[in-house]
């Protein structure tokens, strides 16, 4: 098409190789203008600082200045390698913050070149994971003791109050400060394989009078194997039996023995 000076219009294609005037990223530009922006445009992009990525076998050095240039924070161990981790989210109640774990991830940071940025987020993943971690821990903890508290009852039956407060005496008259922190800490009070053993051992010592109560007994009420135990012993003494099963003279009293024991024996039936 003909200007109206009677000029032709520039082709700038025609001055240039043909596998770069027919490059697919040559279709939008129209004049040379077009071409100048898309120039300028492209430049905008990259930026005035380039960044050429090192070759996989760059040794130690190469990749520390690719690092730096990417904004990795300068330090070394004495200032936690540069980076800055006071903004970041609250260890979990409970938690201890280990200084030597974080002195060592601190290192570890800076040496695969993280930024302040990826190393805050990745010390933000760190402290929620352990929230978590936690929080499933005392989660579990709970369903565990809920367990043992089901346990013990049924053992124990009705005799469970009395039984906790001899196996309390065991524990107050020999254990120490520190064996009573650790069973708050641990939760290892509650556990009904120490709470009956706890139980035998101030028994023993409240009949032998160690408790310095005048040779006090452990209590009245039975445990379920305690009580099945008596009943047992009941249903072979035949003096008992006939008082039992006949009427007149101790046969009430036969009667309520067997029944108190039976209601120890099965406290899931006593309403």
């Amino acid at each position: 098409m003909a200007e109206e000076d009677g000029t032709e219009d520039f082709n700038f294609r025609e001055h240039m190789d043909a596998d770069l005037a027919t490059h697919k990223s040559m279709v939008d530009i129209k004049d040379l203008n077009g071409l100048a922006k898309s120039y300028i445009s492209g430049q905008e992009l990259v930026g005035s600082q380039r960044l050429p990525l090192p070759p996989v076998d760059a040794d130690a050095e190469t990749m520390g200045k690719f690092y730096d240039s990417l904004g990795r924070p300068k330090g070394s161990e004495g200032d936690g390698y540069g980076y800055d981790f006071s903004k970041t989210g609250e260890l979990p109640e409970g938690i201890v913050k280990d200084e030597k774990m974080e002195g060592f991830f601190r290192k570890a940071m800076h040496e695969n070149g993280l930024t302040q940025k990826q190393a805050e987020g990745l010390y933000n993943a760190q402290v929620e994971y352990t929230g978590q971690a936690m929080k499933g821990i005392e989660l579990n903890q709970a369903e565990i003791e809920k367990g043992w508290d089901t346990k013990i009852r049924e053992d124990w039956g009705l005799a469970h109050d009395e039984q906790q407060a001899v196996a309390k005496e065991a524990i107050e008259k020999f254990g120490d400060d520190g064996v009573r922190e650790w069973f708050n800490e641990t939760r290892s009070g509650n556990d009904p394989r120490f709470l009956k053993f706890a139980a035998k051992i101030g028994s023993a010592m409240r009949e032998s009078g160690s408790f310095g109560d005048g040779g006090r007994t452990s209590g009245n009420q039975m445990t379920p194997d305690q009580a099945k135990t008596e009943i047992g012993n009941l249903q072979r003494n035949s003096s008992f039996m006939k008082e039992y099963n006949n009427t007149g003279t101790g046969h009430q009293e036969a009667v309520d023995t067997m029944q108190r024991l039976h209601d120890a024996a099965y406290p899931e039936m006593v309403e």
